[in-house]
């Protein structure tokens, strides 16, 4: 497996990118890239050409989250301004203006069925669940405090929310803390199964696997330089992936799931083969700190091929091909 440099589009926003999210293809309608930054707007990009297709503004502060919906046809973003906007892909037009007081919202991610859209509840110590037909909000997953300690002034925000991921068969929910921890849900009963030790510092990052067969396994990149792989059903820390000199802000595995990739505070991205459990590859692309990596939809031509995308502080992107 690697990964080979396709292209770089410098200055893809006016300011530092935060977070990418792709599109899938369906029928005659191509896979797209959305990327959202500083700037305040999500912009999405023809990956074939490495063209920007549409700049879209809606948000009064930095963008930290976006994600696409299953459908293709509409997609939301989330900012630092505690709103999510939930727009068409193709028009732009706002279906809906989500808002989570009293905190910020970080995170996005829709459920595999598309049915429901979660959302990373910063300070709230929660995860927002929001349906998607009518806009409603229809859970609050809190996290509860470990050890039946008291809230205090002191502890009040360690369980502060940055992350979110669904496994694929949308029946566990996994976020991921600043204080190292990750709190997995079972979404049907809205129920607090249990915490994922290990990291020591905020977890920025989390991604199952794609896999029905391995849809326990769960990957989650984290300020302590570590790249940890858990069985979030059976509460055990797999493996311990490290390379990286700094902040590990990103994780995603590609489509065959024999691969993961990571972007870091250190300016690079690496590639990571699961088997040998080990990375395999460094890029030197960017010039400051990754913010995001996103694997593509996989080729219709090979399964086992897609792109992937990365996007950093330095304002650019880097298209990559994984084969």
């Amino acid at each position: 497996m690697k990964l080979a440099s396709l292209d770089s589009i410098q200055n893809a926003h006016d300011d530092s990118l935060w977070t990418a999210a792709w599109v899938r293809s369906t029928g005659d309608k191509p896979a797209l890239l959305l990327t959202g930054g500083l700037d305040e707007t999500v912009r999405i990009w023809d990956p074939t050409k490495f063209t920007c297709l549409q700049t879209n503004t809606g948000h009064c502060l930095g963008v930290v989250s976006v994600t696409a919906h299953p459908n293709r046809r509409i997609a939301a973003s989330a900012s630092i301004d505690s709103f999510i906007r939930v727009f068409e892909v193709d028009t732009n037009n706002t279906i809906a203006t989500l808002e989570a007081p009293p905190s910020e919202v970080w995170q996005l991610q829709f459920s595999p069925d598309g049915g429901t859209l979660a959302a990373a509840g910063g300070g709230s110590s929660s995860v927002k669940l929001w349906d998607t037909t009518q806009w409603q909000l229809i859970a609050t997953l809190s996290i509860p405090r470990q050890g039946g300690a008291q809230p205090s002034e002191k502890s009040g925000n360690k369980k502060f929310v940055l992350s979110v991921a669904w496994n694929p068969d949308g029946r566990l929910l996994a976020c991921g803390s600043v204080d190292g921890t990750i709190s997995v849900f079972d979404v049907a009963r809205a129920k607090f199964l249990h915490f994922l030790d290990g990291h020591s510092m905020p977890v920025r990052s989390l991604v199952f696997s794609p896999s029905h067969h391995d849809s326990r396994i769960l990957f989650s990149a984290s300020d302590d330089g570590h790249v940890h792989v858990y069985d979030a059903e059976g509460k055990t820390l797999l493996t311990s992936l490290s390379g990286h000199a700094s902040w590990v802000l990103s994780v995603d595995v590609s489509p065959d799931g024999a691969a993961i990739a990571t972007g870091s505070s250190d300016k690079t991205v690496r590639l990571w083969d699961l088997k040998m459990r080990a990375a395999t590859q460094t890029l030197t692309n960017h010039t400051d700190q990754v913010w995001s990596v996103a694997f593509g939809p996989p080729s219709k031509t090979d399964v086992r091929s897609c792109m992937l995308a990365s996007v950093s502080d330095d304002k650019s992107i880097s298209f990559y091909q994984y084969s």
